[in-house]
């Protein structure tokens, strides 16, 4: 019967052991030296009794400060002799008191049960088998100065029954508890690692985990939550809370699941909350879904059949539109029209060509083209793109550009966002020229620190949208000015959508207006800011 044991388990059963043997043998020599005169410790040798004990208190001493302050491995020769020295002190002193009342011998059993814990079967059985023998031996030589009875020895034979029991017994229990450690050990192994696994499974989820409090203290939440929610990381000690809005779902007991926008930018998201226990002070489990990927889903369907629907009518309307301003342009090159009839002609040319901006916008949207993404670095870029653009009204511009912003990579379709940004940025410049002498764009990027999420804020110099109507600016064909058909804006919010990124309106602390292109993580894909 073997079973490994770490080295750490062993020095810690040999502090112990080495303790016991040094209390035993303090205890031994306090009783040799304040004991009463007719103490059976020592009786027929009291000299060598004396000797054998101080020495035994030295042993143990010198054992103890070993196995304390060192940690070197041990040998098993180290381990004989230790408990060999026990063996024999012990012996000596029962030979010295005259075995028959002294009782030492039955303290081997303790020697014998520490050696069968923490050495080999082979070995453990020697020391039961060296502590038999012993005490046979002993037993003997009291036979040579004086006359001993046959039930002594009978009784020294009992006491290695006893020993060699003992040592089975203990060397049997032990294994089943290493064992069992093992397999413990092994269990709390896998378990560990399944947990680590869990929690990388949940750090990479796009769907946002929560579970918090009735109150709102978070306990646990992963990286697309945090983004979600704008909770600053890391999140340690159950110091943070989340937004109001989840804590009135939470006080309720019940299961529910709501759409709610939060954030400063509004992002719709899906919040599915259950409570782990029924019960009004159990934790909740908040599953928050970012609806950009379903909405955005549902715009490709949209703008598949849109693009069906126009694609069937655009020869239809672009043909007669076509034929409509040809015959006006012609109308007003004729030499004999009347200044009346030439600003009706003009009229006719100016509705046709923005009936044909009409069409071509909404043929852009039915292509629906997927995005092709790629990273990339968004000041870098910017900065060519800003050198090559200029407003289509060539209005005068001053353009200020911050890009004091490391490692600002994004994952989009480099023209799709050419193309947003220039629509935004002409609006700008033409709402900027009408209140100032010269229009003035700032392009700035940021980053979120908590969720590395990048965004770029397009600020004019022009009087920016009513509140009335900032919910309303991305809905087709609304718009504010006669000129204007109202499909700029909503082209690149689903430009957006298909590219991942989170658009909005805003005002800056300074009361500027603002467009904000709020950038999914280019790892993670989630649209967070």
């Amino acid at each position: 019967m073997s079973f490994a044991q770490e080295f750490s388990q062993q020095r810690a059963i040999m502090r112990v052991y080495s303790a016991y043997r040094f209390v035993l043998a303090a205890m031994i020599l306090i009783a040799l030296i304040f004991g009463p005169a007719n103490s059976t410790l020592g009786i027929t040798a009291p000299k060598w009794f004396a000797i054998a004990v101080i020495g035994y208190v030295i042993f143990a001493l010198l054992a103890l400060f070993i196995h304390t302050l060192f940690s070197q491995r041990y040998s098993q020769t180290q381990l004989f002799f230790e408990f060999f020295v026990d063996i024999g002190v012990i012996m000596v002193m029962s030979y010295c008191s005259g075995s028959a009342d002294s009782g030492l011998p039955l303290l081997l059993i303790v020697t014998i049960s520490a050696a069968s814990i923490i050495m080999p079967s082979q070995l453990s059985l020697a020391i039961a088998a060296l502590a038999t023998i012993s005490t046979i031996s002993e037993v003997a030589a009291h036979t040579l100065s004086e006359r001993v009875s046959a039930q002594r020895f009978i009784v020294a034979g009992m006491t290695g029954t006893a020993y060699f029991s003992a040592a089975i017994a203990i060397r049997y229990l032990s294994a089943r508890i290493v064992k069992a450690q093992q397999l413990a050990e092994l269990r709390r192994a896998d378990i560990e690692q399944l947990s680590r696994i869990n929690q990388r499974i949940v750090q990479r989820m796009q769907t946002g985990i929560v579970v918090m409090s009735p109150s709102g203290q978070i306990k646990l939440i992963n990286a697309a939550a945090t983004e979600l929610l704008d909770i600053p990381t890391p999140v340690v000690n159950n110091n943070h809370y989340v937004p109001a809005i989840l804590i009135d779902m939470a006080r309720s007991a019940e299961n529910c699941a709501k759409v709610i926008s939060i954030g400063s930018r509004h992002l719709d998201v899906h919040v599915n909350m259950s409570v782990l226990e029924q019960s009004k002070d159990s934790d909740r489990l908040l599953y928050i879904e970012n609806i950009s990927k379903i909405t955005q889903r549902a715009q490709n369907l949209k703008l598949a059949s849109l693009g069906r629907f126009t694609a069937s009518i655009a020869h239809e309307i672009r043909n007669p539109l076509s034929a409509i301003s040809h015959a006006a342009q012609l109308l007003a090159e004729s030499p004999d029209l009347q200044a009346a009839d030439q600003r009706f002609a003009a009229i006719i040319q100016n509705h046709a060509m923005r009936m044909n901006d009409i069409i071509k916008n909404i043929l852009e949207m039915s292509r629906g083209r997927s995005p092709e993404p790629m990273r990339f670095s968004l000041s870098t870029w910017l900065e060519k793109f800003l050198d090559d653009w200029q407003p289509v009204s060539h209005t005068p511009l001053d353009i200020e550009f911050d890009k004091a912003l490391e490692n600002d990579d994004v994952n989009v379709d480099r023209s799709q966002l050419m193309q947003i940004i220039s629509n935004i940025a002409e609006n700008g410049a033409r709402h900027g020229a009408q209140t100032n002498d010269k229009a003035v764009l700032t392009f700035r990027c940021l980053k979120n620190p908590s969720s590395g999420a990048v965004s770029l804020d397009i600020i004019d110099n022009g009087p920016g949208i009513n509140s009335e109507d900032e919910d309303k600016i991305f809905e087709p064909f609304f718009t504010t000015q006669e000129q204007g058909n109202g499909l700029g804006l909503y082209l690149c919010r689903e430009l957006c959508l298909a590219n991942q990124i989170h658009i909005y309106y805003r005002r800056t602390e300074l009361g500027e207006s603002c467009f904000r292109l709020q950038f999914s993580h280019p790892d993670r894909g989630t649209l967070a800011e």
